[in-house]
């Protein structure tokens, strides 16, 4: 009889070792793994080792009251061994995973990361010839923890009860926890014969869904979402992956998505995420491909192929149908087995009464509740998107217009979109490319016709101009419009061609527009110009546009007809050109911001008979609002249309407001001098005019001279006076305030030493004191 008893500390024990090679026996790596720190009694006894109130590690697990031991030693030899130990959840997930009770679970926790301390009891018995054959039995207990089952679940915290296992089963023993902030319990676990089967059953709410930051595009739409809906959700695993199902009825939650997929709260939309692993050729091989399928009512339904041999789940091939109508076609077509989906792209079929595209991108750039912490990489979540979508609708509204009867298929190659649209406003194509050498993109446009609608939202009887987005960069464009109509008004043939000239990291870079050409039979508009910061420091809305124009009259009438503006004026052939400039970009042109100059000169037309204010500035230039009756009567003049031979002056603008000191109308009748302001943006002016009626040899030369815009209209006239003193006799001046649409007219003296601005009213405009 023998009996050793001895103190270790800090031992390192293998309790089932190793197996070096022997004869025709290969080496053996144990799958337990060892502890270290070993410290206890040891018992060496007869033909037995015991190992007695031993504390020891595993990492951060802390193992105590461990007894083990082995009773006889020899190749019949069993060890057993009972302990209990505490440490970090995530280093007990660890040490299960390490060990055959990872493998005996099916890796189901492979993924799992835990925060929180946890309690740990294990029970071993191994025979020694062969440790496969042992059993276990032990338990992982849960004190408030958190634990993520897999980085693109989100995290059950509070989490308490405990995860029992043996050698054949794992099992959740009244497991009670938090998810998306509700409660939800869990039940299940993994056995031999039928393997893994978590079902997780509670609730979700719309604020929960929020912050579901391993979702970001969830966490996106749940920002529509109000109310809470129960679910049922079963984790189970096939062929070595996870499966996961997920059903919901929707009642209690509403949405407040655009349209098909906004919800009322009472409505019942059946939804279902389901994925199914597809098996490997050979049975002893993991899966490498799943079919992840969405269902969401009858109007969304989403099929994608995955490929999950990398560290994240990659989309192979999908589809997506979205309107009854369309997921009607697209279930009959796929059926179970997804023969419908086409390789190595995802295809959206859109079949819709009316989208509003403006309210689903507005939902694109409402950002999440909070970031997540370690969310999917965008090259993944990218891929859920389509690469090519089909739409029909009756209504389409875009940047606040409204299309109509609207067909369009988009497709993606690689770095190009192309678009082919037809509906009853627009016919064409249009392809967008971005790439290294192109980094803000290039656009290229051929329609046949475009006719914009008013692009405004409607607020009573008045309309409300939506307001243009400001953008740091445009892409490069080459556009061509064969018929180009605005709010009705035909346009005529538009060609547009743009540079976008990239910048460093810190500078915006700059955009020039080398031509636009927008031509009508009765004018020629073309332009060039550019949209650049000062500094390289400037902000976008710093940053300035600067075009230079020229516009070619072949007929001022037809063309102010064309435009909407009534027949206001007949004939009239000519240029218009200058230089106008705008703080901000080229899609933010606002009357109030314009400054620049231009200059005027057009031959040969006669203002007609019009109310004032119908073609707005034109009903001032025509001078219809003069009084009918003075001492001379200018009735003939232009109460019934001035007939002019040429109208010639410089303009400049500053903020909005049209400014001139050389406008000269002239005619048969009369020669009309200008000088003054008109503000654009609030329709009213403050003018000075000069009307010197019935041209005579001491006249005519009113007519050609040239006026100094440097000098100015009272200069002008006070040497052409002194020079020709008989045309002063004849020559009338009036002072024009008020609105375009109700203009105020007074008659005021002149005196020829006069140089500034208008001298105060002489007298009222009505006719009746006039008469």
């Amino acid at each position: 009889e023998m009996r050793i008893t001895t103190k270790v500390d800090d031992l390192t024990l293998a309790y089932v070792p190793d197996r070096p090679a022997h004869d025709d026996q290969p080496a053996w790596i144990s799958p337990w793994p060892a502890l270290s720190g070993v410290a206890g009694e040891m018992i060496l006894e007869r033909g037995g080792i015991q190992f007695r109130n031993v504390r020891g590690q595993y990492e951060g697990v802390q193992l105590s009251k461990v007894q083990a031991g082995i009773k006889e030693l020899g190749p019949a030899g069993v060890l057993v061994l009972d302990g209990q130990g505490h440490g970090p959840l995530n280093e007990l997930l660890k040490f299960v995973n390490a060990s055959p009770v990872g493998g005996w679970a099916a890796q189901a926790l492979v993924h799992a990361q835990g925060d929180g301390p946890a309690e740990l009891k294990l029970s071993l018995n191994l025979p020694l010839a062969d440790p496969k054959s042992g059993s276990t039995k032990g338990s992982v207990g849960l004190l408030g923890n958190q634990l993520r089952w897999s980085p693109e679940l989100p995290a059950l915290t509070h989490l308490q009860g405990s995860i029992d296992f043996t050698q054949r089963s794992v099992t959740l023993n009244q497991l009670r926890a938090k998810l998306l902030g509700s409660d939800t319990q869990l039940e299940g676990g993994w056995q031999a014969d039928s393997g893994l089967q978590l079902v997780a059953r509670g609730s979700v709410s719309a604020q929960g869904l929020r912050q579901a930051t391993e979702w970001p595009e969830v966490a996106r739409v749940a920002q529509a979402l109000q109310g809470q809906t129960s679910y049922r959700l079963v984790i189970g695993t096939a062929h070595g992956r996870p499966e996961i199902s997920l059903t919901s009825s929707g009642q209690g939650m509403s949405s407040d998505l655009p349209p098909p997929l906004n919800k009322a709260t009472d409505a019942a939309w059946s939804l279902r995420l389901q994925t199914l692993v597809t098996a490997p050729e050979l049975a002893t091989e993991r899966a490498s491909r799943d079919t992840l399928r969405l269902t969401l009512g009858s109007q969304l339904q989403a099929l994608y192929v995955r490929d999950l041999s990398g560290p994240s789940p990659r989309v192979l091939r999908g589809q997506i149908a979205v309107g009854e109508g369309a997921a009607r076609t697209w279930v009959s077509s796929v059926g179970a087995a997804g023969a419908a989906v086409s390789p190595s792209a995802v295809s959206a079929h859109v079949t819709v009464p009316n989208i509003d595209l403006d309210a689903w991108r507005a939902l694109a750039a409402v950002a999440p509740a909070s970031a997540p912490p370690a969310s999917p990489p965008q090259e993944t979540v990218a891929s859920y998107a389509p690469t090519s979508v089909s739409l029909q609708a009756n209504e389409l509204t875009l940047a606040s217009r409204k299309f109509s009867k609207v067909v369009a298929q988009v497709t993606r190659e690689d770095d190009i979109w192309r678009a082919k649209v037809d509906a009853d406003q627009i016919n064409g194509w249009l392809t967008y490319q971005v790439s290294p050498a192109l980094p803000s993109g290039q656009v290229v446009v051929r329609l046949s016709r475009l006719n914009l609608p008013q692009g405004a939202t409607a607020q009573g009887d008045a309309e409300v101009p939506s307001k243009p987005p400001q953008p740091e960069r445009l892409p490069s464009l080459d556009i061509v419009i064969e018929d180009l109509a605005w709010r009705g008004k035909k346009l005529g043939r538009l060609e547009l061609e743009s540079t976008s000239m990239a910048g460093s990291s810190e500078a915006l870079g700059e955009w020039r527009l080398s031509r636009l050409l927008l031509s009508t039979p009765e004018a020629r508009l073309s332009a060039s110009g550019q949209w650049g910061a000062a500094d390289a420091s400037d902000k976008a809305d710093a940053r300035r546009v600067l075009l230079d124009f020229k516009l070619e009259l072949s007929d001022s009438g037809a063309l102010v007809e064309r435009l909407g503006l009534g027949r206001t004026i007949r004939g009239g052939k000519g240029l218009m050109s200058g230089q106008l400039a705008w703080a901000g970009s080229p899609l933010s042109l606002e009357l109030g911001l314009i400054t620049g100059q231009m200059n005027v000169a057009i031959d040969s037309g006669q203002f007609l008979k019009a109310e004032p204010g119908a073609a707005r500035l034109l009903s001032v230039l025509s001078l219809q609002s003069l009084p009918r009756r003075l001492v001379l009567d200018f009735r003939d003049v232009f109460q019934e249309g001035f007939a002019f031979d040429g109208i010639t002056g410089d303009v400049k603008l500053a903020q909005g407001v049209a400014i001139t000191n050389n406008l000269r109308m002239r005619g048969v009748q009369a020669v009309v001098l200008m000088e003054g302001q008109a503000d654009l943006q609030r329709e009213t002016q403050d003018l000075r005019v000069v009307v010197v009626p019935e041209l005579n040899a001491g006249t005519a030369s009113l007519a050609y001279a040239v006026i100094n815009p440097a000098l100015g209209l009272g200069t002008f006239m006070a040497q052409m006076f002194l020079r020709k003193p008989l045309a002063q006799a004849s020559t009338r001046e009036f002072h024009i305030t008020g609105t375009w649409a109700d203009p105020q007219v007074s008659k005021v003296e002149y005196h020829a030493d006069s140089t500034s601005g208008p001298p105060a009213p002489a007298a009222s405009s009505s006719e009746g004191a006039m008469r």
